[in-house]
C-alpha cells in the first residue's frame, strides 16, 4: 500500500479512545482480534487525560478490591513511571480509596498499551454516520480533514461516551431523567500548584469540624502525603450568597495529584446543559471558564494552603457526567446497586455510590446514596448489549442503566472494566462465529477472570 493508503476492514473497531476505549481495544487485540481504535482527539485517555478528571475513584469497596484486570494494569504502569502512588485512602470519607495520577503520563500509558497489543490507532476522526445491512452494523463513516471514509468492522464497540454509534445505528437510547430530560451538570476541572499542604494540615487538625471525614477522622491528614478534601461548607455558602462565586455548589472539593503541592479542583458547575447541543455546550464552556478564576480567588482568600497557589492548567473542555444511555438487554437499576445485587452474567463490579449532582438551580442539593459498608454490586454483560442492533457492544458511561444507576457506574475504574469486558466479548464472539448477543457469558467470565478481572 502507498503512503496514504490503508485497509478498510478490521475484526473489531472501537470508537472512542477514553479509558473504556483503550481497555476495549487492548482486550480485543490481546484476544486475537485485528483491532482499530478511532479517536476524535490527538491523544488517548479521554477526559482523564485531557480534561483533568481525577483522581480515579474507586477500585475498592470498604472490604476489598473489586476492579482489577486492565484497569489495574493502567495503574501499575503509572506507578512504574512514578506517575501515581497507586490506591490511597480517601481522606474525604466518600469512598474507600482514590487513585491520583499524572494526566500526561496517562496519555503515554494508554498509547503504549494499545500499540503493544497490536491495535491500529486513527486520530483526528469523528464518526458522523454508520454503515448498516438491515439490523447489522457493518461499519462507521468518519470525518477527517477534508474528506469522509467508511471503515468496516465485524464487531464494533461504542466507547464514545455519548452512545454516538449506537444512536446512529438505531439502537434505543435514553437521555436525562424522565420528568424533565435534564442530565447532571458539567464541570471544568483545573489544576493548581503551590498549595501548602503543611499549612492546610495544621488547620485541619485544629478544625476538623469544617471537613467531611471518614471513619478514621482527621488523623489520616497528618500521616498521608496525598489527600482528598471535602468541606468548608459554611464559608462557601456565605461567599455564594454574597455573589462572590457565580455558581451553585455544596462544598469545597479538591484532590492531590501525585504531587503533595499540586491539587485538582472539582468545584465549577453549570446546570441545565444539553450536552448534545454544541450551542449549549459553548454556553457552558464560557460560564465554566469564568467560574474557575472566581473559585481560585475564593480558595486563596478562605481556604488554608492556597494563599500562594496559582493556576497551572484547566481542562481542554468541560467534563460531561451524563449523556445518552443505551437501552440494552438488561437495564441496571438503583435497586440493583443499593442491594449489592449479583448477576450470573456479571462482567464487572463496583462499589461507587449513587452520586447525583443537583440538576437544576431550584433543587435542594446533591443526592448521594452509598452501598452498605463493604458491599459491591455486579454489572451484567447484558448491559453492554444494545437492543435491536447486531454486531455492536457498548462500553463506558453509555451502558444500559437507569439515571440513578448511571450515577454510580459512570466513573473511570468501572468504565475501564466495561471496556475490557466488551473487547474480550467481541474477540470471543468472532472466534466462535456468533454475534456478541449470542455469546455464553460463562465463557466470557472465564476468560475475564483468567485475565485479571475480579469477579465473584
Amino acid at each position: 500500500m502507498g503512503i496514504n493508503q490503508h485497509k478498510q476492514q478490521w475484526d473489531v473497531i472501537v470508537v472512542g479512545g477514553g479509558v473504556s476505549g483503550i481497555t476495549a481495544a487492548t482486550a480485543a487485540a490481546r484476544n486475537g482480534a485485528d483491532t482499530l481504535l478511532v479517536e476524535k482527539d490527538a491523544a488517548l485517555g479521554g477526559t482523564m487525560a485531557t480534561c483533568l478528571v481525577g483522581p480515579m475513584m474507586t477500585f475498592h469497596s470498604y472490604k476489598e478490591q473489586v476492579i482489577g484486570g486492565l484497569a489495574q494494569e493502567v495503574v501499575d504502569r503509572l506507578m512504574a513511571m512514578h506517575a501515581s502512588p497507586g490506591h490511597v485512602l480517601d481522606t474525604s470519607g466518600y469512598v474507600a480509596t482514590v487513585t491520583p495520577f499524572d494526566a500526561e503520563a496517562l496519555r503515554l500509558v494508554a498509547q503504549r498499551m494499545v500499540l503493544e497489543a497490536g491495535v491500529q490507532v486513527l486520530y483526528h476522526s469523528t464518526v458522523v454516520d454508520v454503515a448498516m445491512a438491515g439490523e447489522r452494523l457493518q461499519g462507521v463513516v468518519v470525518q477527517h480533514k477534508g474528506r469522509r471514509e467508511t471503515l468496516y468492522g465485524r464487531v464494533l464497540i461504542d466507547a464514545s461516551g455519548d452512545a454516538d454509534v449506537a444512536y446512529q445505528a438505531g439502537a434505543p437510547c435514553e437521555y436525562g431523567r424522565a420528568v424533565d430530560g435534564l442530565v447532571q451538570p458539567v464541570s471544568l476541572m483545573f489544576k493548581v500548584s503551590g498549595w501548602d499542604k503543611g499549612a492546610f494540615t495544621a488547620y485541619a487538625l485544629q478544625h476538623p469540624e469544617v471537613l467531611r471525614l471518614g471513619a478514621e477522622g482527621v488523623a489520616p491528614y497528618a500521616r498521608q502525603p496525598l489527600v482528598a478534601v471535602c468541606g468548608f461548607v459554611d464559608v462557601l455558602q456565605d461567599s455564594i450568597a454574597k455573589g462572590e462565586l457565580p455558581l451553585r455548589r455544596e462544598h469545597v472539593l479538591f484532590f492531590n495529584t501525585q504531587r503533595p503541592f499540586e491539587v485538582i479542583v472539582n468545584m465549577s458547575r453549570v446546570m441545565e446543559v444539553d450536552v448534545l447541543d454544541p450551542w449549549d455546550l459553548s454556553r457552558a464552556e464560557t460560564l465554566a471558564r469564568e467560574q474557575i478564576f472566581a473559585i481560585l480567588e475564593f480558595l486563596r482568600r478562605h481556604v488554608p494552603g492556597f494563599a500562594d497557589a496559582y493556576l497551572v492548567s484547566s481542562g481542554a473542555r468541560v467534563g460531561i457526567r451524563e449523556s445518552r444511555r443505551v437501552v440494552g438487554e438488561y437495564m441496571l437499576t438503583a435497586q440493583d446497586v443499593l442491594a449489592a445485587r449479583r448477576f450470573p452474567d456479571a462482567i464487572a463490579r463496583s462499589a461507587y455510590p449513587i452520586d447525583i449532582h443537583a440538576l437544576a438551580a431550584n433543587e435542594a442539593g446533591d443526592y448521594d446514596r452509598k452501598l452498605a459498608a463493604g458491599e459491591s454490586y455486579d454489572i451484567p454483560y447484558r448491559c453492554l448489549v444494545p437492543q435491536r442492533v447486531e454486531g455492536l457492544l457498548v462500553a463506558g458511561r453509555c451502558i444500559s442503566t437507569t439515571v440513578e444507576a448511571h450515577a454510580s457506574t459512570r466513573v473511570s475504574p468501572t468504565c475501564m472494566a466495561f471496556g475490557q469486558a466488551a473487547g474480550t466479548a467481541a474477540a470471543l464472539a468472532l472466534k466462535r462465529g456468533i454475534q456478541p448477543r449470542q455469546l455464553d457469558s460463562r465463557d466470557l467470565r472465564g476468560v475475564l477472570v483468567q485475565q485479571g478481572a475480579l469477579l465473584r
